[in-house]
């Protein structure tokens, strides 16, 4: 076999292997997920899959960024000529990873181990880095990408605990997004006045039924990526 060819089938397993496993991981858990459940769902041996991606955390890796970004532009598209405040778009699509993460048990275990292995957090933080610099460098024109970077890692681990604390009676998901907004922002150094801008613009928006129109959009895109790749 041809070295072009033995690539463009190591490619074409390595795109079954990453949709198949984000379609199982959203389904069934991280946790319930196995290396070999998914080397039998790309008619691949254990071997062969251990061999393409190394580890289940590698693929998990590779997702990261893939979820966030359709995340984001779903969000987007949901959102958009409603504002053009980058701050209140953040705060919007931020709220709505937090309510994505309170229908899904699934996605919040899934975020949970990204922000917590070193791979995909490391990851996670300089994906996101980019996006915090895009959002609030005018407010803050003195920093550089490198601060930005360092304000990530504090903003990652509010996210994160915001994210796997699930709500409760104590804990409504609306002192969720107040407290969440509170301590994100100002890790960016946004004004009183901009903060509760922010808190006020999020109460327009029925949060739970977008953040299930994402899910299902990032679902239907997987199932459409399978097709494509398994014809």
């Amino acid at each position: 076999m041809s070295n072009n060819k033995q690539g463009k089938n190591h490619d074409l397993f390595k795109q079954r292997i990453l949709f198949v496993a984000a379609q199982d991981f959203l389904k069934n858990g991280y946790t319930n997920t196995t290396m070999r459940d998914l080397a039998e769902q790309c008619g691949l041996s254990s071997g062969s899959i251990t061999n393409i991606y190394g580890s289940k955390e590698d693929i998990l890796c590779e997702l990261v960024t893939f979820v966030i970004e359709r995340q984001f532009d779903e969000a987007g598209q949901l959102l958009k000529e409603i504002t053009y405040d980058k701050v209140l778009l953040y705060a919007a699509e931020t709220v709505m990873q937090l309510y994505i993460t309170e229908i899904d048990e699934n996605l919040r275990e899934l975020y949970k181990f990204a922000y917590s292995f070193d791979k995909p957090s490391e990851i996670l933080k300089k994906s996101i880095a980019e996006k915090v610099e895009y959002v609030f460098s005018e407010h803050l024109p003195q920093l550089e990408t490198k601060d930005f970077y360092l304000l990530e890692i504090a903003s990652s681990g509010v996210m994160r605990g915001f994210m796997i604390e699930p709500c409760s009676m104590w804990f409504t998901m609306e002192q969720k997004v107040d407290a969440f907004l509170e301590c994100s922002l100002r890790i960016y150094c946004m004004p009183e006045e901009k903060i509760a801008q922010a808190k006020e613009f999020v109460k327009q928006f029925d949060f739970e039924s977008i953040a299930k129109q994402t899910l299902d959009g990032i679902f239907k895109y997987l199932e459409e990526k399978q097709k494509e790749i398994f014809n």
